[in-house]
């Protein structure tokens, strides 16, 4: 049964069906208390069943235990909802935790306080009785199903069995000694190991699960005996043995990870899985440290262990079949490795003057792999993604070389003087020069020939060309980044590399378009600042960015590739005017003529922005330059209010023309508005005029202007909106000094523009006007009254008082009902 019926009337539950009013009791059921009523309903039928669905867990929480015998019976027959068990932390499980912790540390402090009194048997027998105890007590746990306890007292053996194994080892039984750890932490481990497996595979059966804390014990174990392996083989003898210490040590988690997986322990195969993986870093860290740190030329002991590296990841993936690309990747990045340094040692033998060698002959045997190892099988695969890895780490070093020059520009002026036209670079930390392009020129062919592979497809095919030419333009400039040519002979660079992208890219897919116009942008920042070289670059930098958004133009119909055309627009608006404030630096402009000079460029950028009639993105990205221009001259110029008003004079006759000559630029006149107020209000500072209504009254002229118009163009608007904000900018204003003297000449001149306010409102019937006039007007004549009417003797003000409250107590219905009709005819005025 549901409250919430569809056939049946809300108010007597009547049958209904099809009807607008219910046949039996007539109640109508279309109204808004009928379909309130059945929001009601609803919510009743919500509650109803999660009262149900609460008591129905509450039942099966009650009746399991029961349901477990045989010979109970349902206390119900209602059918109980069946909730999911939740793991929560019980009180008997922390107590459990609890228990087994004050064990463990009980045992300690008996070997550690205790022991010394016992004889060696005494010691031995107590335990190996506590030991077995505990074991005996966890195998009943575990046989009769108590999964929480069985895990506590297994935790609790295997600890015992620690303690066991350290005091057998302080007493020197089974030959062991404190002085030779490394032997003692391998044996303790493979002890752990082995007691910890077989628990979990004797319990498994009787507990249809797997212990947690024994695999746990058995896969931390290797954290102890692994570094004290490798510390104590890594003492031995003279020499860096390190490596081959490392690698011994790496057996260790090695071996249970085979266990473990051999078992199917997880829980013991992830944490020694995570230390062979340390280890195995630890490794290459050091395969590369033997490499490199030894003699400049290679040798073959140095080589040792990163070939050691290879051969074993070359047997692994014959033997892991599902790891096989992974670990050739890593054998062929190792053999690169040997590569790379064996031929810049060779460079180095050879009196080259460059250290690229190696990076010269990695980057060549990529592009021999690229193109030869095309077979689709796991191992080919590994050596493509060997290339691959290899190939990235030759690139980030032609990044390091491009990003030279950025380094370079700050230290420029240490050693020349930046009026120089060619300044160059000094103190240069990579100076290969045209050796860059033997680097990048093979990598360039190797993308190339990924087209073949099978994979990995590492981009669309679409994209495969368009990079390649990216590719060889930042060769191009890193060849140049990475000499000692002059500063701008980069930046000319950068526009060339930059234009020819743009044209070169003009049909490739729309992101690549942005590439060109950045590259052109850093010709910005590639020289000094403060000199000549910094106007060309900037000028030159003007000039490709044009060029950049011609091209785009070519796009039909427009789409993001004209966005990205705007976006070179801008920038290149930004270079001119930046090149206009770096020539007359240099020019020597005086200080109150620079932001003139700078901002009147940009002013005539905005009107040449009258030929950009069909680029409307191409004409707000040029805007937003102008708007930015005026905003820095004005903050530059503020301590000088009359260059200020200057500036915005000329913003505001630029923003006029454009927008009174363009149809889509209307919004302009508003902005030179803006600025024309702007240039009045600074123009009156500056001239230290006090007056407020000199700064108030043009600006409350022109917004009760722009209110008249809305009154005549909308017939639906009304005064309190459209004249309210000229009415408050006019009157109020003056009214504090008018109210401060009552009698001056403002307060005058006030009282007739409010007398006038008003009467215009009481003839046009129009509500603000007649409610700020008044107001005003009140205010001014309490300001002229007030003084005297104080001045009386007191009982005469209360006595006046008295008498309009008088007036006023026996006539307030009347006074109400006029009031209200007051209040009624001002709402009714416009």
């Amino acid at each position: 049964m549901t409250y919430a019926d569809p056939h049946a009337c809300p108010a007597c539950r009547g049958p209904i069906g099809g009807v607008d009013t219910c046949p039996r009791c007539g109640f109508v059921l279309g109204s808004p208390e009928a379909q309130r009523l059945w929001g009601l309903f609803l919510e009743a039928d919500r509650l109803v069943a999660q009262g149900r669905a609460r008591q129905g867990a509450t039942a099966a929480e009650v009746t399991a235990p029961v349901a477990a015998t045989p010979a109970a019976t349902p206390t119900s027959s209602m059918p109980a909802a069946v909730v999911p068990p939740v793991r929560t932390w019980s009180t008997g499980s922390l107590l459990l935790g609890l228990g087994a912790v004050c064990l463990i540390v009980a045992a300690i402090i008996f070997a550690t306080v205790a022991w010394g009194s016992l004889g060696i048997l005494g010691r031995a027998l107590i335990l190996l009785a506590v030991t077995a105890l505990v074991g005996a007590t966890a195998s009943w746990a575990t046989r009769r199903g108590l999964v929480g306890t069985a895990e506590a007292l297994w935790t609790v053996f295997l600890g015992l069995v620690t303690v066991d194994f350290l005091a057998a080892v302080a007493e020197g039984l089974f030959g062991l000694s404190w002085s030779d750890f490394a032997l003692v932490s391998v044996i303790w481990t493979a002890v752990l190991v082995g007691a910890g497996v077989a628990i979990v595979r004797w319990a498994r059966p009787r507990l249809d699960r797997d212990l947690i804390t024994p695999q746990l014990a058995g896969g931390f174990a290797p954290f102890v005996s692994a570094p004290a392996v490798m510390i104590r083989l890594g003492d031995l003898g003279e020499g860096d043995h390190w490596f081959w210490a490392a690698a011994a040590a790496l057996v260790l988690p090695l071996a249970v990870v085979a266990v473990a997986h051999r078992t199917r322990l997880r829980w013991m195969l992830w944490p020694s899985a995570l230390l062979a993986l340390l280890l195995t870093a630890v490794l290459v860290v050091l395969a590369i440290d033997s490499a490199l740190g030894g003699s400049r030329v290679l040798t073959p002991s140095d080589a040792l262990p990163a070939l050691v590296l290879a051969a074993v990841a070359v047997a692994g993936a014959r033997l892991v079949p599902p790891l096989r690309a992974w670990l050739i990747a890593f054998a062929v990045v190792a053999v690169l490795f040997l590569v790379g340094v064996a031929f810049d040692g060779w460079a180095w033998s050879a009196d080259l003057d460059t250290t690229a060698a190696g990076l010269v002959a990695v980057a060549v045997a990529v592009a021999v792999l690229a193109a030869l190892v095309t077979r689709p099988d796991f191992w080919s695969l590994g050596v493509r993604w060997g290339a691959v890895v290899a190939g990235a780490g030759v690139l980030l070093w032609c990044g390091a070389a491009s990003t030279a020059t950025l380094e370079r520009t700050d230290r420029a002026g240490w050693f020349s003087s930046p009026r120089d036209l060619w300044i160059r670079p000094a103190d240069m930390t990579i100076t290969e020069g045209w050796w860059v392009l033997a680097v990048a020129l093979p990598l360039i062919v190797a993308w190339l020939a990924t087209a073949r592979w099978p994979a990995p497809r590492l981009l669309p095919d679409e994209w495969r060309v368009p990079v390649a030419e990216i590719a060889a333009g930042a060769a191009v400039v890193t060849a140049v980044a990475a000499s000692s040519l002059p500063f701008l002979v980069h930046a000319i660079t950068l526009v060339v590399v930059g234009v020819v992208l743009a044209v070169v890219l003009r049909t490739a897919r729309w992101e690549l378009s942005i590439v060109p116009v950045a590259v052109v942008a850093l010709a910005m920042v590639v020289v000094p600042l403060g000199g000549p070289s910094t106007a060309w670059a900037w000028g030159l930098a003007a000039v490709g960015a044009l060029a950049c958004g011609a091209v785009g133009l070519d796009e039909d119909p427009p789409g993001p590739r004209r966005l990205v055309s705007a976006g070179a627009a801008g920038l290149a608006a930004f270079a001119i005017v930046a090149t206009v404030a770096q020539v007359a630096d240099l020019a020597d402009v005086a200080p109150e003529a620079w932001g003139v000079v700078v901002f009147g460029v940009a002013a005539g950028l905005l009107l040449l922005t009258l030929a950009l009639d069909e680029l409307p993105w191409h004409r707000t990205a040029v805007e937003v330059v102008v708007a930015a221009t005026l905003l820095v001259c004005v903050v530059r110029d503020g301590d000088d209010l009359a260059r200020v008003a200057l500036l915005l004079t000329i913003g505001a006759v630029g923003t006029a023309i454009v927008g009174l000559l363009d149809d889509d630029r209307t919004y302009l006149r508003w902005v030179a508005l803006g600025l024309t107020g702007g240039a009045w209000v600074a123009r009156l500072a500056a001239s230290e005029v006090d007056t407020i209504e000199a700064y108030t009254a043009p600006f409350a002229v022109a917004v009760l202007a722009a209110g008249w118009w809305r009154l005549r163009t909308d017939p639906e608007s009304r005064t309190w909106t459209a004249l309210t904000p000229g009415l408050v900018l006019a009157l109020l204003p003056s009214l504090p000094q008018a109210l401060d003297e009552p009698t001056s000449l403002r307060a005058a001149l006030l009282a007739l523009v409010a007398a006038a306010v008003l009467g215009a409102g009481v003839v046009l019937r129009w509500g603000a006007p007649v409610i700020a006039g008044a107001a005003v007007l009140l205010l001014l004549v309490l300001a002229n009254v007030g003084p005297s009417a104080l001045g009386l003797p007191r009982w005469i003000l209360i006595a006046a008082a008295g008498l309009v409250l008088l007036l006023v107590g026996t006539t307030w219905e009347k006074r109400v009902a006029e009031g209200r009709a007051l209040v009624a005819r001002l709402g009714a005025l416009r």
